[in-house]
């Protein structure tokens, strides 16, 4: 029996990562924010249970300093690209199969963009991390 096909979208993040499950068949996502420790339980538990193809945001893998910024913000950047760094050497160890995908501005969309895009129900708020990671997974 063949397992059903899910998208995960992870946005990486020090204290809390995005992460998104869709479900292509149902069209059905689950939005939700883990620490690292638990988003490795999670990748592991859906990789058991499903056919899981991960789309990680991967700033970690941008050579070029794309932006000015402050020593602080700099300092927040450098950590969330180290955890996403660790995510994706733990999918490769894992063999999880993987997309790492260049930060494309996916924080820049409200939750009324988001829901229009995703038809993700307006009165479940979001925040930026569960909708760059369900922008993520949502691509078609």
């Amino acid at each position: 029996m063949s397992k059903q096909r899910v998208t995960i979208g992870i946005d990486p993040d020090k204290i809390e990562s995005g992460f998104a499950v869709y479900y292509p068949e149902s069209g059905e996502m689950h939005l939700h924010q883990y620490d690292l420790f638990d988003l490795f339980t999670k990748l592991l538990w859906y990789n058991v249970r499903y056919d899981i193809f991960v789309r990680l945001e991967a700033g970690h893998k941008v050579r070029k300093f794309w932006q000015r910024r402050t020593v602080g913000v700099a300092k927040s950047v450098g950590e969330n690209n180290n955890v996403g760094y660790q995510i994706e050497r733990f999918m490769l160890k894992y063999k999880i199969r993987h997309e790492l995908v260049e930060p494309f501005g996916g924080s820049n969309f409200n939750h009324e963009q988001f829901c229009n895009i995703t038809k993700w129900n307006k009165s479940k708020l979001t925040n930026p991390e569960k909708r760059v990671a369900g922008l993520l997974a949502y691509k078609r």
